[in-house]
């Protein structure tokens, strides 16, 4: 991850406002935890195999097609691809930002964000610091900014690869999901999860149940600087 001479390679600053309250001794473990969710990706839940075997689905296959494709061109081991929209690329170009050399997201997360204020319920709110006068720029569009979470944290859809094998046999998991919401928990549970169920299930032990968090907010879009930024509590390699 070496700085090109002409072009700046991208540095994120992801501030997650942390909505529970976990002892200091358990952050760690809670941070890794939350961190899995954030850059995870959809996968269909094993409550739904026996349903889906019914209709010829193999779930261990569909599994593997929702898992993320390992990058061949990337050295960094786990690193995941930053897929920008157009518009988002051209902002980039139009800052000297180069795309195609990686880049770094650091993540801090902050316990007393809402200190004397109500937390959300249902949103994991989150604050972006982006390079240079580049922030400038995305502050101003909510498309923009829409555009940045989901070059980070996807789309929060099964990949194509899975869909398509649903749709070949037919499947339609909204229906299926709507008809057996017994397995699943209840009416408001989703059908796909980000994270294994172990992790799942740890998450909702401290506090933050990924079942009710729904949605991820971007409060708030800044200028990076080296003497703004916080020291990182944890950091993932973006490759394009």
């Amino acid at each position: 991850m070496t700085p090109q001479k002409t072009k700046s390679v991208p540095l994120v600053q992801i501030e997650v406002l942390v909505p529970v309250d976990v002892p200091a001794g358990q952050r760690a473990r809670f941070e890794q935890s939350l961190a899995r969710f954030l850059f995870g990706n959809e996968r269909v839940r094993p409550e739904l195999s026996g349903v889906l075997a019914e209709h010829g689905v193999d779930f261990n296959h569909l599994a593997s097609l929702a898992a993320r494709e390992p990058l061949g061109v990337c050295p960094s081991p786990g690193a995941v691809e930053f897929v920008p929209s157009d518009k988002l690329a051209e902002v980039c170009r139009r800052h000297g930002i180069d795309l195609t050399s990686g880049g770094c997201a650091l993540m801090t997360f902050t316990y007393d964000a809402y200190d004397g204020t109500e937390r959300p319920s249902d949103a994991l709110e989150i604050n972006i610091k982006l390079p240079g006068t580049t922030a400038r720029d995305i502050a101003e569009s909510a498309e923009l900014t829409e555009d940045v979470a989901t070059a980070l944290f996807g789309d929060c859809r099964l990949s194509e690869r899975a869909r398509s094998y649903l749709r070949t046999h037919g499947v339609d998991l909204e229906t299926i999901a709507a008809n057996n919401r017994g397995l699943l928990g209840g009416d408001g549970v989703p059908f796909t999860s980000r994270v294994s169920p172990e992790i799942h299930d740890y998450l909702r032990d401290s506090g933050f149940d990924v079942d009710r968090f729904g949605r991820f907010d971007v409060r708030q879009v800044d200028e990076s600087g080296s003497d703004e930024l916080l020291p990182p509590s944890w950091s993932k390699t973006t490759c394009c």
